[in-house]
């Protein structure tokens, strides 16, 4: 990059203006012309430095659900069991990662939807011969565990799974849900505004307003990029097995290590007893066992496991209120409402 790269990149990151001409703004900024800062901002996406130009959302303002599941399968053909988790358009992310738990996927549904029901509608589905919610319950370090893998990918989920539920209204109206999905992809044109209110039948000045309100309400964050992830290489997932009330004093310790992008504890279960989740900076066999050794001698010699990733079957931004997930669920909810009780245990 040059210096004016440089330049772009930090406005980019900053988010662009709520004005008719937010380009035309970064143009005199950076003192380029408008054409060159969208040529310049092509080539910074396809090197990698910069993620999508688009809404950064605060998917906690929603009242999104979301979390990670893991499920056994006892098959060699995983393969054949993943079309129920890739055409669910909640779900984000889903691979195949070396565990008896054989298949792990990220999930989200917004709050007049039931989380656990999505999840057991796909358990039922697929035939899973075990399933585990494993929620997150205390964050050490980072963002979120989908973030953290793959910044170019996912932007912060705003992970959050709370059982039974009531619903909560978030306060959007039909026409700020419509874009919201409308503006999932936001048009790199002199007017970005104009065209988007073209595809969406609205004036450019009700966008406007009603983006701005959408920012003065926290649920709109920016309009930009994110940084993608510096990190080059496959990062390492380490499971650990923490007890409970030593859980606070070890996060914070292994937090401090500059090696771990990511920490966190989420739920336990018997059958997977592992609580305590790490991320660690690519590297190879040698340099993670060193990073492990050092870990190990600070907080004690506890059990743990390398989550390895054998394969991803899908991997690709959430999308917000999307209109496909009322569909599937309309198509598919029959197949557990007689079977759960949507108030049980």
């Amino acid at each position: 990059m040059d210096e004016k790269d440089r330049l772009l990149w930090t406005y980019l990151q900053n988010g662009i203006p709520l004005v008719r001409n937010p380009f035309d703004q970064l143009a005199a900024k950076t003192g380029l012309d408008v054409a060159e800062v969208f040529v310049r901002i092509q080539h910074l996406k396809r090197e990698g430095v910069l993620t999508e130009i688009t809404p950064v959302w605060d998917p906690r303002k929603f009242h999104y659900q979301s979390a990670w599941v893991a499920m056994r399968f006892d098959t060699p053909d995983l393969i054949s069991k993943t079309g129920s988790f890739t055409d669910h358009p909640g779900v984000s992310y889903a691979c195949e990662r070396g565990d008896a738990f054989n298949l792990w996927f990220f999930i989200a549904v917004p709050v007049e939807h039931d989380l656990e029901l999505h999840v057991r509608c796909l358990e039922r589905m697929s035939g899973a011969e075990q399933t585990l919610f494993l929620s997150l319950r205390t964050l050490y370090k980072g963002t979120d565990l989908l973030n953290v893998l793959d910044g170019r990918t996912f932007l912060p989920t705003g992970e959050r799974f709370d059982a039974w539920k009531e619903g909560r209204d978030p306060g959007l109206t039909p026409e700020e849900i419509e874009i919201i999905r409308g503006s999932e992809h936001f048009p790199l044109t002199d007017e970005p505004y104009k065209k988007l209110a073209g595809e969406l039948g609205l004036t450019e000045d009700r966008v406007m307003e009603r983006m701005k309100s959408l920012v003065q309400r926290g649920c709109l964050r920016r309009i930009g990029s994110v940084p993608a992830s510096v990190e080059t290489g496959t990062k390492t997932i380490v499971v650990w097995q923490i007890p409970e009330e030593k859980a606070e004093r070890i996060g914070s310790a292994v937090a401090r290590f500059n090696e771990v992008l990511y920490a966190d504890q989420r739920t336990a279960y018997e059958a997977f007893p592992y609580s305590f989740y790490t991320v660690l900076r690519p590297g190879n066999g040698e340099e993670l066992g060193e990073t492990l050794r050092r870990i190990g001698k600070r907080i004690g010699e506890w059990p743990r496991k390398p989550l390895v990733t054998l394969r991803e079957f899908k991997k690709s931004p959430p999308r917000y209120y999307s209109k496909e997930l009322e569909a599937w669920w309309k198509q598919h909810h029959a197949a557990v409402e007689t079977a759960f009780d949507h108030h049980g245990t």
